[in-house]
């Protein structure tokens, strides 16, 4: 064999080496892509808070205030459903993070009825939360007051609602820890389940 088709062949299994190659890479490259992404969801649960618009940054005297009736209960919840939201806080830029149940459930629409809905407030926040679940624009339920380090597991019916499934409101409000002011509010869908 000559040294030009000696060369020639190792060329050939060069260039197939090469080829074999790209599925690998290709599918190492997903791999990673896949791994960065499932990071930044897992690590993206603390934000701070963009700044208040400028009309809103100082409460007003129609502000909502704190209900500082039941209790909540002191630690994590069980299983919470984590969701990641982001406030505008008056006066102040402050990093939050809910915990909140995406589905709040009641055997009875009756009021008084008390569901199961679980909402906590890590101990790493600065700001007292308290929650409401919203049907139509109408308030149906309203948590007690929850400190940082504290937690939810239940709510009660303030009205009566017909049995179905719901898109609802969650009403997350802040207050000041010390002094009780109002900051503001984050809200989103979440299911409402009234058996």
């Amino acid at each position: 064999m000559t040294t030009e088709k000696i060369n020639e062949s190792k060329g050939e299994k060069e260039d197939k080496k090469q080829k074999r190659k790209w599925p690998y890479i290709l599918a190492l490259l997903l791999l990673l892509l896949l791994l960065l992404l499932l990071l930044l969801r897992s690590c993206g649960n603390q934000h701070p808070c963009p700044n208040p618009p400028p009309s809103s940054s100082a409460p007003s005297s129609s502000a909502p205030s704190l209900d500082n009736t039941g209790s909540a209960e002191s630690g994590s919840g069980s299983i919470p459903s984590r969701q990641e939201i982001l406030s505008r806080l008056q006066k102040q830029e402050v990093t939050v993070t809910d915990k909140v149940s995406a589905q709040a459930s009641f055997s009875s629409g009756a009021q008084g009825s008390t569901g199961t809905w679980e909402v906590e407030n890590p101990s790493s926040n600065t700001v007292i939360m308290q929650c409401e679940i919203l049907l139509d624009g109408k308030t149906v339920a309203k948590s007690a007051p929850i400190y940082p380090g504290q937690h939810i597991d239940g709510l009660t019916l303030s009205q009566p609602v017909s049995s179905g499934s719901y898109s609802v409101t969650a009403a997350i409000k802040y207050y000041n820890k010390t002094t009780k002011a109002y900051l503001g509010m984050a809200d989103y869908k979440i299911r409402l389940s009234v058996s």
